[in-house]
Order: C-alpha cells, then sequence, then structure tokens
C-alpha cells in the first residue's frame, strides 16, 4: 500500500483523527511509500505529526481552525470566527511555529542519535536530517483573509494543500530505502493504527464511518442485537447519496473530496505524461517545469510549481562545519540550527538549465569563516554528474565561469560549470557530485523529470 499510519498513541480529539484518515486517503492513491506517524513522544515531546517518504522528512503542527488565522514568528496566534469574534489559539502554550520548530530538535536529535542502527555505514556518514522540512498545517484550510507571518524555517499550509507540496518537496541529502523509512516508527515506539490501515486496504466497508464515532467502531464485531417485534420495520439504510451529502456538510469531508480530487488530477497528469511520452534522444531539448523554492540557506523553504520552462531552481544547499580532525568536515544543516552548529561553509545549487543543447549548473558558496578562504573549482576533477541510467557527464573545463569560485572570509560568491552535451530525458533524476572541495564529498539529485521534460 501507498500509506502506512504509525501512532505513539490514539489521538483523542476526533477532529485529529478525521485529518489523518482524510490525508492517508488522499496519499493513499500516489505512488510510492509514505508513512504517517502520529501523536508520539520523543525528547520530552509530544508530536502531532511527521510524514516520511523517499527522500524527505516533514514535521508538522496540525491545527483545527474554523476561521481566519491571524500571527506571526514570535506572538500569540488567534483565530477569527465568523462574527469576527477572536480566540487565542494553544493558549497558555507556545504559538505553532515554535512548536514544530521544538518537534523538530527533539526529532532529528533522535534521528542523528540513532542512525546507525537503521542506515548502513555509508548511508549514516551522508543522510543529514537537519534538513527535514517543518511545517504548520491548518485543517481544513487557510480561509481567505487570514494573516500569518512566518520565516524561512517554517513553512504554512492548508490540509488540503498537503498532498501537493509532500509529492514536490524534498529533504536535501534524505535518501532512504523503504526498509529504511519502516525502522523509524519502530525506533519511536509506534505501532501500526490497524483501523486506519485496514480502512486504506478496503477491509473496512465505509469510508463514511470516519465521521462516525470512528473507524474503529467500523472495525469493531457487532454485538447481538436483540429480536425485533415482527411488526417493526426496518428503517431504509441511508443512500450513497445521502451519505454523500451529510459527508459534505462536515470539514472532514469537504477536505476528503478536495484532497481526493487533488490526487485524481495528479494522478491523471502522470499518466497523461506517461502516455505522451516517446523515447527522446539524448540531443533533444524540452520544456519542463520551473520550481520556486527559495534557498534553504536563509530565504525560504517550499517548492511551488509555476511555469513551464527548460530550468531548474529550487535551491538545494549543503551546509557543513570543521571537524575535529584536520581537514574534516561535519553535516550541521544551513538553518534553524544552534548557534553552536551555525555552518561554516554553504555550497548551493542553485540553478541547472537543460536549454540549448547544453547542461549548466549555476553554484553560490557563502564562507562564514573569520580568518579563512574557501574555494569550489568548477572542474572535471571536481565535480562530476551522472543520470539515472548511468550515463556520466563530463564538465566542460573551458567552458565553466569561471574556472574556481574563490570566497573570501564572510563573503559570499556564484559560478556555472558547464556540461556541454544535453542530458538524456529518458532518465529520471541527475546526480551532481562535489568530489573534494570546498569540504569533501557532497551529492545533489536533481529531478530531470520534472525539469527537463
Amino acid at each position: 500500500m501507498a500509506v502506512q499510519v504509525w501512532i505513539g498513541e490514539k489521538p483523542e480529539h476526533p477532529n485529529e483523527r478525521r485529518a489523518i484518515v482524510a490525508l492517508a486517503n488522499g496519499l493513499d492513491r500516489l505512488d510510492g511509500l509514505y508513512l504517517i506517524l502520529a501523536n508520539f513522544s520523543v525528547g520530552g515531546r509530544n508530536i502531532d505529526l511527521v510524514l516520511i517518504k523517499q527522500d524527505a522528512i516533514f514535521i508538522v503542527e496540525l491545527k483545527q481552525c474554523d476561521g481566519k488565522i491571524f500571527g506571526d514568528v514570535n506572538g500569540p496566534w488567534f483565530v477569527e470566527s465568523a462574527n469576527g469574534e477572536r480566540k487565542r489559539l494553544n493558549p497558555g502554550r507556545k504559538n505553532p511555529y515554535n512548536q514544530v520548530i521544538s518537534y523538530y530538535y527533539s526529532l532529528i536529535n533522535f534521528l542523528n542519535e540513532h542512525r546507525t542502527q537503521f542506515l548502513s555505514p555509508q548511508k549514516a556518514t551522508s543522510v543529514d536530517f537537519r534538513t527535514c522540512k517543518r511545517l504548520v498545517v491548518i485543517a481544513p484550510t487557510i480561509q481567505e483573509g487570514s494573516q500569518v507571518e512566518t520565516d524561512w524555517k517554517v513553512e504554512l499550509k492548508g490540509l488540503d494543500e498537503l498532498p501537493a507540496y509532500l509529492v514536490t518537496e524534498r529533504s536535501s541529502e534524505i535518501d532512504l530505502s523503504e526498509e529504511e523509512m519502516l525502522a523509524i516508527p519502530e525506533l519511536l515506539h509506534c505501532t501500526r493504527w490497524n483501523e486506519v490501515n485496514s480502512l486504506l486496504a478496503g477491509v473496512l466497508p465505509r469510508w463514511d464511518a470516519i465521521d462516525s464515532p470512528f473507524a474503529e467502531q467500523a472495525a469493531a464485531p457487532a454485538a447481538a442485537a436483540p429480536p425485533e417485534p415482527a411488526v417493526a420495520a426496518s428503517p431504509a439504510p441511508p443512500t450513497l447519496w445521502s451519505r454523500g451529502r451529510r459527508a459534505l456538510h462536515t470539514w472532514t469531508g469537504r477536505a476528503a473530496v478536495l484532497m481526493s480530487a487533488l490526487a485524481l488530477v495528479l494522478a491523471a497528469a502522470l499518466i497523461a505524461l506517461a502516455t505522451r511520452r516517446a523515447p527522446v534522444l539524448a540531443d533533444q531539448t524540452a520544456s519542463g517545469i520551473v520550481s520556486t523554492s527559495q534557498a534553504a540557506g536563509g530565504l525560504g523553504f517550499g517548492g511551488v510549481v509555476s511555469q513551464e520552462s527548460c530550468v531548474w531552481n529550487e535551491f538545494q544547499s549543503v551546509g557543513r562545519r570543521r571537524g575535529g580532525q584536520p581537514g574534516s568536515w561535519e553535516n550541521v544543516g544551513v538553518g534553524g540550527n544552534a548557534p553552536s552548529l551555525q555552518p561554516e561553509v554553504v555550497v548551493t545549487l542553485e540553478e541547472v538549465n537543460f536549454c540549448q543543447e547544453a547542461i549548466k549548473l549555476t553554484w553560490s558558496v557563502r564562507n562564514n569563516l573569520d580568518d579563512e578562504s574557501v574555494a569550489l573549482p568548477l572542474t572535471v576533477e571536481n565535480i562530476a554528474v551522472s543520470d539515472s541510467l548511468l550515463n556520466d557527464y563530463q564538465i566542460a573545463d573551458d567552458k565553466s565561469q569561471p574556472p574556481q569560485i574563490s570566497v573570501a572570509p564572510r563573503s559570499k560568491a556564484r559560478g556555472t560549470a558547464v556540461v556541454a552535451r544535453p542530458a538524456n530525458l529518458n532518465a529520471k533524476v541527475l546526480r551532481v557530485k562535489l568530489k573534494q572541495l570546498p569540504f569533501g564529498e557532497a551529492t545533489w539529485i536533481v529531478p530531470i523529470s520534472s525539469a527537463a521534460k
């Protein structure tokens, strides 16, 4: 199945349970494995929701709000009802922004401490859980007129927007197999939520059971009922049409319909692409998708697919600090870190241009060191490029501008490496690897399927 739901404890509030089931129902129509971890504790924090896929982890604070939302990074958040009455969200507690930040630190510390228990030795040195995404999700949707100001550390989404966001977003430097994904909820002492998983698998017959006292009642054996008098007529069961109308009067039903429709649209688009995609020659160029996400290193998270082009510019960053041994470096992420874990050097793959029979890779390097310059050679000796079909692409040293990005202390610089041949558009991803400078090996994954087809 595409979705598995795991829990520490069953969520007590019906709205939380319904939101989880609605989300799982929307994701179940998508390709690939998605894990939903709900209502579990780690590092002394009780986390609402974590979503895991092969190349991303999303840490979520889920809020059900039937009204406009107002708030910012530091102050309290409020919900305004239709009659204009405002009530504080989370009275006596941190606002949702600060809640999800605290969840983030608790979870990534746990994952980094236990990485050797579920990652291979090679992956244990390369996977960086500090690139996990942080979100506040409003169910069922963010109403028009809401005003919430956050920064690059946390995304704000409506529950109806979440499936599309989960499909398009990735956490840089996270690449998990299904076995590694499934080891995480077990390490967190979560258990399978059998009622919901059975509902998704079609074992439970009625989707509308989630709008009754909840799905576990549908899974429980029915108690024997006393025989009815012969004169008593059994009431006719509600028709599918009446149940549908009743479901649409609840926010859960509306959210489920929205996400189901979104999932169907995504599936239809993927099918259309698959059916119309003829074999493409390596020397062809085509239009693709541009992501308007901003740099993970300081301006913004996220990735909103906006317009057709042959340019990918999702801004993937890697941040590192010098390690305890001379010449060694350690991953520290690029944002939201404690002061002692701030990156000393950040390398960002800003853009990959597939136009004009070539591949152009635009880089930026930020040097936060006080007393040392750093360099990123844009040469074949330092940059290796390959695709998912095992084709290699040589950097053309004479075409890179400049041949080397040299960055003085407390400065930033940019440059472009060039491959003087087009990408094979039959491949799914482009793998870009720094071999040595400025801070040892690092890898970026660029989806050719969404950038150049």
